[in-house]
């Protein structure tokens, strides 16, 4: 992996597959906060069930290892229509973490005013994760927004995950521990963090996007890793 990092530390960016988090140590992360690629291929439930059996296993497992026992586990989900019908995609990817060890804790929806979608107001998931035998208690805030979708970075080639959004999800989780993204983007979720004093790593597989995220957040690029 390449590493870049701010120089006091706080924020670090790796360019590379999240699948292995291997200069994460075990159990630091307070909170994953991320946005997977959006299942956009395939058509039914078959495919989506490969979709989020993917994620699950292979990204899943790292995620469990590095995040601390009580550290918070937030996906944001966007469903599909896929011709015939709506997927519900949340309800297939929370069955595949519960087979993994995880449970759910809280729910929320985005549903995307103005979308570029053939179907107008596309539903998005805030799915929020413990590992199994952990409970958080519900809090009184509602997750639900009404939004159009933000504008990215000029240069990005990904949307992102709204801003309310974010600082609402990390204002409401667990405080110590760095805040991990493993499909960062173009970096909006470190710039929140940065901007709520939290620690930020973010992990980012393509390299053009690496790059952006690095001068965005200004990160200078200090060395590889394995």
């Amino acid at each position: 992996m390449t590493r870049y990092e701010r120089r006091d530390g706080r924020l670090r960016l790796f360019r590379g597959d999240s699948r292995r988090l291997d200069p994460i140590s075990s159990g630091t992360v307070g909170v994953i906060l991320t946005s997977p690629p959006y299942w956009v291929r395939g058509r039914g439930r078959a495919a989506a069930e490969r979709y989020a059996r993917d994620l699950a296993v292979g990204f899943g497992r790292e995620w469990k290892r590095v995040l601390a026992r009580d550290g918070d586990l937030w996906l944001m989900i966007g469903d599909r229509h896929d011709g015939a019908e709506w997927v519900a995609m949340d309800a297939i990817i929370t069955g595949w973490l519960r087979r993994t060890g995880w449970s759910l804790q809280s729910r929320g929806f985005w549903a995307q005013t103005s979308s570029r979608e053939r179907w107008d107001n596309r539903v998005n998931y805030l799915l929020r994760f413990k590992k199994a035998g952990e409970v958080v208690r519900p809090r009184g805030t509602t997750l639900c927004w009404m939004l159009p979708l933000p504008r990215s970075h000029p240069d990005s080639i990904w949307d992102t995950i709204p801003e309310p959004v974010a600082r609402t999800v990390l204002e409401g989780s667990k405080k110590r521990g760095p805040v991990l993204d493993p499909f960062c983007g173009s970096g909006t979720v470190g710039r929140i963090a940065a901007s709520l004093g939290r620690e930020w790593i973010g992990v980012e597989r393509d390299p053009r996007m690496a790059r952006i995220t690095a001068r965005r957040l200004r990160l200078r690029r200090v060395a590889s890793v394995t």
